[in-house]
């Protein structure tokens, strides 16, 4: 939380601000808003990230399939500005070079909170589109985490907007409008906040894509641990396919293992702390889950992007044949679409997980701080569907007798409260989104 006390840090950081975000880039873009906006021009603004997110993806591949084969006339174009991942100087370059691009375009597409987007005069030609990166209304952000100690003061979201500019927001369901409404302040526009679904969603109900999210697994777990893989079987990806009411069959084949005789547990937890300062909960006992876990499963780690290699915790070298750090080998896509089981804390993959139907794990000790700390839009132990654990041999426990404590059916309920618009089609909803307004123009 910002503190109040008058501190020579604290008074150059708010002239730093008000300099950059109240002078500089207004002016730069009213600047450069003297030019006409160009038809057809779509700008990526990735906030954190150092290239295309997967966040936007299919969204670009669907534009481009227009210009090639429906006579579309988009330029496209990415621009990175890695606020709150880098020095103020090498932010405020990325963001003056951006400024040009930003003004000028018809489209511009936002996955996350962003100073610099929010103290823009968007011109009125120009529409925002918010594709929110995560799925779902899980633990607060925003406007919902004032007076918590991760959020903010009143007073500063309003000197300094983070949320601001949306022209529209899409959103995963109906259910969690109002969160967003929420977060971003928008309750007098809540009819922005469209429940058309997650762009990058559509992917998991690809047969192709699963197959070689899977294939991909299997051959970075040949390299990193060929012993997995007995020499008179060969392995092949597994193929569990996405209940769906709009598939021709809700028949989901029979599975294939990835590795042979095991099961893959994945571990994905969210991060700890500030984004600038993130870290991974450590409390996980590896050498406990391989004793009791090890003759059928594999435990595959995924790290919060967030958190710096030299921040992770480090898998035991006794476990190294049956847990792996996979961060940054593998995308969550990826390990979403293979994995048997998932463990999380509270992190919104859930949502994304919930699309399976496969059981989910919850290893939740710091409950209690975390609640205290940020907060949950909805009542937590109630809106968790698998078990919730806070001890790594109650997730043993679980694991070892998996059909007496998996309840998939809460899990299916769980999917169409939180992601039934997401259904494969999202991407071409907000291509509609897109044509609708242009048509405006």
């Amino acid at each position: 939380m910002e503190n109040s006390l008058k501190t020579p840090r604290s008074i150059a950081r708010r002239a730093y601000k008000d300099l950059t975000l109240k002078r500089l880039y207004p002016s730069r873009y009213r600047a450069a808003a003297r030019e006409p906006v160009v038809s057809g021009s779509v700008v990526f603004l990735e906030v954190r990230e150092k290239m295309l997110s997967d966040n936007f993806r299919l969204i670009r591949a669907a534009l481009e399939r227009r210009n090639a084969h429906e006579n579309g006339n988009y330029t496209i174009s990415v621009v990175c500005i890695r606020e709150g991942m880098e020095n103020q100087a090498l932010v405020a370059r990325n963001c003056l070079g951006a400024i040009a691009q930003l003004a000028r375009a018809e489209f511009i597409f936002v996955n996350e909170s962003s100073y610099f987007l929010s103290s823009l005069p968007i011109r009125p030609e120009t529409t925002v589109i918010q594709t929110w990166h995560a799925c779902g209304a899980f633990k607060k952000f925003g406007y919902s985490t004032v007076g918590k100690e991760f959020g903010t003061t009143v007073e500063d979201l309003e000197r300094y907007p983070v949320h601001g500019n949306f022209s529209y927001v899409t959103v995963s369901s109906p259910e969690v409008v109002w969160a967003y409404a929420e977060a971003f302040h928008m309750e007098d526009r809540i009819e922005r906040i469209l429940p058309i679904g997650v762009s990058r969603t559509d992917m998991f109900f690809s047969r192709k894509y699963r197959q070689k999210a899977c294939g991909k697994v299997t051959w970075v777990l040949r390299r990193m641990a060929p012993a997995l893989f007995l020499p008179e079987k060969k392995a092949s990806a597994k193929l569990d396919d996405v209940y769906t009411d709009y598939a021709d069959s809700s028949v989901i084949e029979e599975s294939k293992e990835l590795v042979p005789g095991k099961k893959v547990i994945l571990y994905a937890p969210t991060f700890r702390g500030s984004v600038g300062r993130a870290s991974s909960p450590d409390r996980l006992d590896i050498p406990a889950m391989k004793r009791e876990l090890g003759d059928r499963f594999i435990l595959l780690v995924k790290h919060h992007p967030f958190v710096k290699a030299k921040d992770r915790p480090v898998i035991p070298a006794d476990c190294a044949d049956f847990a792996f750090d996979i961060t940054d080998s593998l995308s969550i896509e990826e390990l979403l679409t293979a994995a048997d089981v998932c463990i999380t804390d509270y992190s919104s993959l859930v949502f994304e997980y919930s699309l399976f139907e496969k059981p989910l794990l919850f290893f939740t000790y710091d409950m209690q701080e975390y609640l205290d700390e940020r907060g949950f839009y909805y009542p937590i132990r109630e809106m968790m569907p698998g078990p919730v654990c806070s001890t790594t041999q109650e997730l043993t426990e679980v694991l070892k007798t998996p059909d007496a404590e998996f309840d998939l059916a809460r899990v299916r309920e769980f999917k169409y409260r939180f992601m039934s618009g997401c259904d494969g089609h999202a991407t071409a909803r907000i291509l509609q989104l897109m044509d609708r307004k242009s048509h405006a123009l």
